[in-house]
């Protein structure tokens, strides 16, 4: 997209050696050691990590596998994005002789350009030499992981008959996932491996069963790795996005409500596979812990923590009041927007199953119970077009689930889901970034405390407006 074009990134590179505890470093003309650097003509940030290896190995000629990022700055004015990026080189290059392979106790023999670079270097030598790598870190940020997961997918691939034709890609990698692309004689695959979270599914073993259970409208999975939680995908196209028809739109949402309805006879199987419980009984018992914690209130004022925390009993009566309709709880994606929408063979395919739960199935739509919030960057349509499409995609969703309720009790349990959505999905947030190291935080830094702000606002609007 042409506004992309003003962007650039600069990242300084964090390169293992592919054996020992060293770190490349190059040198100027004075003798003063820094880290090599790259820069990319647009801005990197999770989903289009394979550029950075690729500008990496054109720049250097060093074959590499990206980690992680050891902190990211994003700058909109001027457009730029800067930052260190942690690779591991795959072997060991003739064009590595320019540069210097820099082990621990080299540190106080050299002299560094940059003195933050020189602590950020012997931060992670110790952590190569002693092994002692922090315990959150995700197992594809880690050395090996790469070669690992890709050795185990070309093998199941082999067995299928299907080869490599082309170096395999890391498409999208963060805190909380990482999927490789394996481009081979028989199409495209894809390697996913997400976190194992307090509050994640088992997706690799969730995604196979529904994959089973509903096979037109849930990507083929090839084969799983159930101890190293790796799911292996065939290419099941691009995904749809927000800028499709209403007709589309209203298809997909009421698609989305059948196959909830339906799963209602699955229930079971799939929480001892491994779809988390969240029930509305159990988001009850979740409010206290929510607004207690400080690491969670941090973002808030002391006005809106006050507000909070007063709106607890409302809040637990609500989960009360919304369990009393007849609409049962089933199985729920957890992050259904329709960037997670994909159209293959004219079927539409759910993909990223990671948050799936079985709880109450309007925690779902939170695209539309949110729509035009720009907070959480849902803003689906211009205020002069949400009148007319609102209430055409609510309904559309809704209408599928007339045999257990009447239009106007539908619509009554809709306007109570929304700050139990808002709850729901804030309490989800609580549990990734506790778990996540601390400097990748900022991933999520601004959707706790914008769920939190939607619950107090809709609760208590909701309250202003109703007799319970």
């Amino acid at each position: 997209m042409n506004f992309l074009k003003s962007w650039k990134s600069y990242f300084s590179i964090l390169l293992f050696h592919p054996i020992e505890a060293k770190i490349w470093l190059l040198s100027d003309s004075n003798q003063n050691y820094s880290l090599p650097s790259i820069k990319i003509a647009q801005p990197i940030y999770i989903d289009n990590i394979s550029l950075i290896s690729q500008t990496f190995e054109e720049d250097f000629g060093i074959n590499v596998n990206v980690l992680h990022y050891h902190n990211l700055e994003i700058n909109r004015k001027p457009k730029e994005i800067k930052g260190i990026y942690v690779l591991e080189a795959n072997n060991i290059s003739k064009k590595t002789d320019q540069g210097f392979w820099c082990a621990l106790k080299n540190i106080e023999t050299i002299t560094f350009s940059n003195s933050e670079q020189k602590s950020i270097i012997e931060t992670y030598l110790i952590e190569l030499k002693t092994g002692n790598i922090p315990k959150l870190r995700p197992p594809w940020a880690r050395v090996g992981w790469y070669e690992e997961a890709s050795n185990w997918s070309c093998l199941e691939l082999s067995q299928l008959g299907y080869e490599k034709i082309a170096p395999i890609e890391c498409i999208k990698s963060w805190s909380i996932s990482c999927v490789l692309k394996i481009t081979t004689n028989a199409g495209i695959f894809y390697l996913k491996q997400a976190s194992t979270l307090p509050l994640f599914c088992d997706e690799p073993v969730v995604t196979k069963e529904l994959a089973n259970l509903f096979p037109n409208h849930i990507p083929k999975v090839v084969s799983i790795n159930p101890q190293q939680h790796w799911l292996l995908l065939q290419d099941f196209g691009n995904p749809i996005g927000d800028r499709v028809s209403i007709k589309i739109k209203q298809n997909i949402y009421s698609l989305l409500a059948q196959i909830q309805i339906k799963s209602l006879e699955y229930q079971q199987r799939l929480l001892d596979l491994g779809c988390l419980d969240r029930r509305l009984k159990i988001l009850q018992s979740q409010i206290n812990p929510l607004i207690k914690e400080a690491a969670t209130l941090s973002e808030l004022s002391s006005v809106e923590i006050s507000q909070l925390q007063q709106l607890a009993p409302y809040l637990k009566n609500l989960c009360l009041k919304l369990a009393s309709y007849n609409i049962p709880e089933t199985l729920v994606h957890g992050d259904l927007h329709l960037g997670n929408v994909a159209i293959n063979e004219e079927n539409y395919l759910f993909f990223d199953w990671t948050d799936s739960c079985i709880t109450h199935p309007f925690f779902d739509l939170f695209s539309l119970l949110f729509t035009g919030n720009q907070k959480f960057g849902l803003k689906l349509f211009k205020n002069f077009k949400k009148q007319y499409y609102f209430p055409r995609l609510r309904d559309a969703y809704l209408n599928q689930w007339l045999e257990y309720e009447s239009r106007e009790r539908l619509l009554e349990a809709w306007n109570i889901a929304k700050p139990l959505c808002a709850l729901h999905h804030a309490v989800t947030y609580q549990y990734i970034i506790a778990a996540l190291e601390p400097r990748t935080k900022e991933e999520f830094s601004r959707a706790l405390p914008n769920f939190l702000k939607e619950v107090i606002i809709s609760a208590s609007q909701f309250k202003n407006k109703t007799s319970f």
